[in-house]
């Protein structure tokens, strides 16, 4: 099976910030603003965030709010004040208003975290290799339905990457959103559907249980827990991850200060302790390097959705 090379999303530099110092200045009060994307780790991340920076007496007071524009609900809003919570949901809601929201109209700080997908099967279907399913993809695209979260969110984001990789028509595919992930698991188990995408934590139990036959991971190497390989073993050549990090509105005042208590949360072992509970990948990329990075994954998002024949 002839299968093409596409490239790779949500990846590269999962390097941690360690040893950093506390921050050097204080704040008040300080604002995080969450767009509701459904099923995604931003309010984890953002509820971490605050307990981790109040409790440290970095900022007496850390308020959050939520917002409309993520995971397809609706055209981003930046705000003028507050630090953001950013991810790829957003970022496709950015694209589809063809707004250039992450790159142009906000400043980037650090990118901090990201969820592997994994793609399982029902045991009773007749999916019991990723070559099946690759097969099947092949034959006829709109007849293999897959079920993930948010209507033109993540999952379907990484259907339309495994369906190019195999060189499967991205227009045909037949996704089924049903709002989270979890959601969607829970349809392979009470038989709706026959596969899905899900995070590690949601699937693994049902896994060990039998109860779910993982088919291929997303992330660069296996995953512990998941006996099933790599898309990359598989010969897709994605490796892709729901990420999420921080950008603050253009003008917003220090931001080498803000950029400071991101590598001091980060350091925590309140942050890695968050991590690993969560089993989020830490996954540090800050500065002008993240902006370099988010400049790159607004692009491949924006051909993405169009290839889909979403935008």
């Amino acid at each position: 099976m002839r299968r093409r090379t596409v490239l790779a999303m949500g990846v590269l530099a999962l390097t941690g910030a360690c040893g950093v110092k506390a921050p050097p200045r204080r704040w008040e009060e300080l604002s995080l603003i969450v767009p509701r994307s459904p099923g995604g780790c931003g309010d984890g991340v953002a509820a971490g965030f605050k307990a981790l920076v109040e409790g440290r007496g970095w900022a007496r007071a850390v308020r959050i709010s939520w917002e409309a524009g993520g995971g397809g609900l609706g055209s981003p809003v930046m705000p003028r004040t507050g630090l953001v919570v950013a991810d790829s949901a957003l970022l496709a809601a950015c694209a589809l208003a063809r707004d250039p929201f992450l790159v142009s109209r906000a400043v980037p700080l650090a990118r901090l975290a990201g969820e592997w997908e994994v793609l399982v099967a029902s045991p009773e279907s007749d999916y019991r290799t990723f070559d099946q399913f690759a097969a099947a993809l092949l034959r006829d695209p709109g007849r293999v339905r897959v079920a993930g979260g948010a209507d033109r969110g993540p999952e379907q984001l990484l259907l339309g990457l495994t369906a190019q990789g195999l060189g499967a028509d991205p227009r045909l595919l037949d996704y089924v959103a049903l709002g989270t992930r979890a959601q969607a698991v829970d349809a392979v188990l009470d038989g709706r559907v026959a596969l899905a995408f899900g995070d590690r934590r949601e699937v693994a139990p049902h896994v060990r249980s039998g109860r779910l036959r993982p088919l291929a991971v997303s992330s660069g190497e296996r995953l512990p827990g998941i006996d099933a390989p790599t898309l990359s073993e598989s010969g897709v050549r994605v490796v892709f991850a729901d990420w999420t990090g921080l950008v603050a509105p253009r003008g917003t005042p220090g931001r080498d200060a803000l950029l400071d208590l991101c590598r001091a949360v980060t350091a925590t072992r309140g942050w890695h302790n968050l991590c690993e509970h969560n089993d989020w990948t830490p996954m540090w990329l800050e500065g002008d390097d993240f902006r370099q990075w988010l400049t790159g994954e607004a692009r491949r998002t924006t051909a993405l959705l169009s290839e889909l024949g979403l935008r």
